[in-house]
């Protein structure tokens, strides 16, 4: 009785230790100012979490039946290489998703002038799906069903993203030609009072324009700016042409 109850205890005591071990590890890991390493913590503080389980688990399982131990040392050194590649395959992954959303984040926004998040999450997703297939294979796990999956993700994936950059590429058309359409008025120096924005134009861009304003930046898409009245200021410019 006295084995079972110690059993219980050390099994108890390693998801005690687990839960306590992985939120400062992802305290740890969230402080930093990479945003890289901020996204890798969810990933790391479950890695600790199912560690220090695991252990509990072992040390009860030691306790409980002593004999059925024996071989795991053998098993140990066979298994562990690679339950570590696959931890830190995930970490890894969750790093890739996170740079590869802020890039392509950063590069949308800066083409069309505001967040494109289903398409940034579409993408993650299909990075983190990628890469737990990967990992899964690094276990010895039959993935058979797993690639299935994950063939349909990002078979579903490239389809969501081609409908939202198709919708986005639309809009993205609309902007272009509303700029072209200010372009023949409107300059960078100018000052414009429009859709509740003053200030002096700094930018024109492809699909918006930058607007310094008394209490910032502000970025207006061309749309808006051609729609709404607009009260302009020009600049002087050379038209003698020389």
């Amino acid at each position: 009785m006295t084995d079972v109850l110690l059993a219980v205890g050390l099994a108890l005591g390693g998801l005690v230790l687990g839960s306590i071990a992985a939120p400062i590890t992802r305290r740890a890991l969230g402080n930093r100012s990479q945003p890289a390493i901020r996204e890798a913590a969810k990933g790391a503080g479950s890695f600790v979490f199912g560690l220090f389980s695991a252990l509990g688990l072992v040390a009860a399982l030691g306790v409980a039946s002593p004999d059925s131990l024996k071989p795991l040392p053998g098993d140990i050194a066979r298994f562990l290489p690679r339950a570590v590649v696959a931890g830190l395959l995930i970490i890894s992954g969750r790093i890739v998703a996170t740079l590869v959303v802020t890039a392509v984040g950063r590069a949308m926004l800066k083409a069309t002038g505001r967040p494109q998040k289903p398409v940034l999450r579409t993408i993650e997703i299909v990075i983190v799906a990628l890469v737990a297939l990967i990992a899964a294979g690094q276990l010895g796990i039959d993935t058979t069903v797993l690639n299935i999956l994950v063939a349909a993700i990002a078979f579903g994936g490239a389809l969501a993203m081609a409908l939202l950059i198709g919708i986005g590429g639309r809009d993205t058309s609309r902007e272009i030609a509303a700029g072209r359409a200010l372009g023949k008025y409107l300059a960078v120096g100018d000052s414009i009072d429009v859709a509740g924005v003053q200030g002096l134009v700094t930018e024109m861009r492809a699909t918006v324009i930058i607007v310094r304003t008394g209490d910032g930046e502000v970025v207006l898409n061309n749309t808006m700016a051609q729609s709404a009245p607009m009260r302009l200021s020009r600049i002087s410019r050379d038209t003698s042409g020389g």
